[in-house]
């Protein structure tokens, strides 16, 4: 549950309520595709304000048949499962904008509204961004490098994204047990444009590219085999430096179920503060603002149901930030 809270003592309390309430209406009802990386987790553990937050980590159960092959008159011994614990200490995410009192004046609610949705679908992003360092810097993480390249640095422009990289991920998750569930890759706008380009796309499954395939777009794309597609402008891509020459890396990401896991939003707070509610700061009441806060947490649970892809793009479109 969200938790609003609304400043005392600026006179306008109760509208002040409503603007709290349309901006956890708008935080609620809008959750752009970009955020990938928070749909796709497991079930959250609530944390409440605790300082870190706990999950089980069990190892898979493997044994060989002569071990589980019982002789008469022998007494067998127990397999005995490894569990151990992952622990995530949560951090402190927050954000706010600032809303003048000229805009007061031509169309406030309007502007909340809007401001509040950009600015909680920009929350999100933030997160989504929170999950995928928490991916990136667990070395325990499977890394396979476009071209076979023994390092980021080494990557070249020409290793981009293909099917055949795509198959080597599929292998891998697929080799760590039996499995019927669908995996899901996570790729940067810029990787998907190669990856259809690619000639081993185009010779292996013509049926993405003629048949099922929707086009660039934020979100879901499309399914092949036993994968889906999924596409995000949030994958940060890393800026590496050889020889000279400074180049983006792009990480995509393949997964199972139970990869990783995450705290809640439970303790999410929204606030809005009225014209005039920082006091002196604020002496002629111009300024409004609306902020969130929220302790959030991420660890892999698994890093074997989990492969990081990096390779290069032919193009590199980023996020605009102003208009």
């Amino acid at each position: 549950m969200l938790v609003a809270k609304t400043p005392a003592g600026t006179g306008n309390e109760t509208f002040d309520s409503v603007l709290v309430t349309l901006l956890r209406k708008s935080f609620l009802e809008n959750w752009e595709p970009s955020t990938i990386f928070m749909q796709l987790w497991e079930e959250p553990v609530a944390q409440n304000w605790y300082k870190s937050v706990t999950r089980p980590r069990l190892n898979p159960m493997k044994t060989t048949l002569a071990w589980a092959t019982l002789t008469e008159w022998v007494v067998p011994w127990g397999h005995n499962n490894t569990v151990s614990t992952v622990v995530a200490t949560p951090a402190l995410l927050w954000d706010y904008t600032k809303i003048s009192d000229v805009l007061e004046m031509e169309t406030l609610l309007t502007v909340i509204k809007s401001q509040g949705k950009e600015l909680y679908n920009n929350a999100k992003r933030i997160i989504d961004e929170y999950i995928q360092n928490t991916l990136e810097s667990d070395n325990t993480v499977p890394v396979i490098r476009a071209g076979w390249a023994a390092t980021r640095a080494a990557l070249q422009d020409t290793d981009t994204m293909d099917f055949n990289l795509v198959l080597d991920w599929v292998a891998f998750l697929t080799s760590q047990g039996e499995t019927n569930e669908r995996f899901k890759i996570i790729m940067h706008p810029n990787v998907f444009r190669d990856f259809c380009a690619s000639a081993s796309t185009n010779t292996w499954l013509n049926k993405v590219i003629y048949d099922n395939y929707k086009g660039i777009q934020d979100g879901y794309v499309t399914s092949v085999e036993n994968f889906d597609i999924y596409l995000s402008a949030n994958v940060q891509p890393i800026s590496v430096t050889s020889g000279g020459d400074t180049f983006n890396v792009y990480p995509t990401y393949c997964l199972r179920r139970w990869a990783y896991g995450t705290s809640s939003l439970s303790n999410l707070q929204t606030y809005y503060k009225g014209y005039g509610s920082a006091w002196t700061d604020d002496p002629l009441n111009q300024i409004a603002t609306i902020w969130w806060k929220c302790y959030f947490g991420c660890a892999v649970l698994n890093p074997f149901f989990l492969v990081r892809l990096e390779s290069r793009a032919t193009t590199n479109y980023q996020w605009q930030q102003t208009i």
